[in-house]
């Protein structure tokens, strides 16, 4: 992957981020698991039992993806789908094959990031990626249709 100055910033993300979902795709071993549906299984980790109304709020995706996917990794072992308080959305919970996978992931994603950004706690690139991401909040906020 080679920039050019003509490169603007939002080149450069899409690169990195084709680059990096490259590689996080070689990182896991395990079956049906990629950089597409690597990150519920980390939400899920963080947050046991959620259901899948306040799952989808949580990681602000399109709802029919995180239904795909989540169906996915129901059908391959990796999430239970149960019943709820709430009748309209089921509780997510990962089974002990996902939560194996789970740790097993976290892992390889953290030794990532370590090698990527080695001082991450302090780190100005770290702030700069949380500036961006609250500028994109209010830009979503101003044009709410587009989401």
């Amino acid at each position: 992957m080679t920039f050019t100055k003509e490169d603007g910033l939002i080149q450069r993300v899409a690169l990195l981020n084709q680059a990096i979902t490259i590689h996080v795709n070689q990182l896991f071993d395990s079956p049906h698991i990629n950089s597409t549906n690597y990150f519920y299984l980390l939400k899920l980790l963080d947050y046991p039992e959620i259901t899948q109304s306040n799952f989808s709020a949580l990681v602000k995706l399109n709802q029919s993806t995180i239904t795909r996917a989540i169906n996915t990794l129901v059908k391959n072992g990796y999430i239970d789908k149960l019943s709820s308080d709430d009748k309209r959305s089921a509780l997510l919970k990962l089974t002990p094959l996902g939560k194996e996978t789970a740790l097993s992931i976290k892992e390889k994603v953290e030794e990532l990031n370590q090698y990527l950004l080695p001082d991450q706690s302090d780190s100005q690139m770290v702030q700069l990626l949380e500036e961006m991401e609250q500028r994109l909040d209010k830009l979503d906020q101003k044009n709410p249709e587009k989401n």
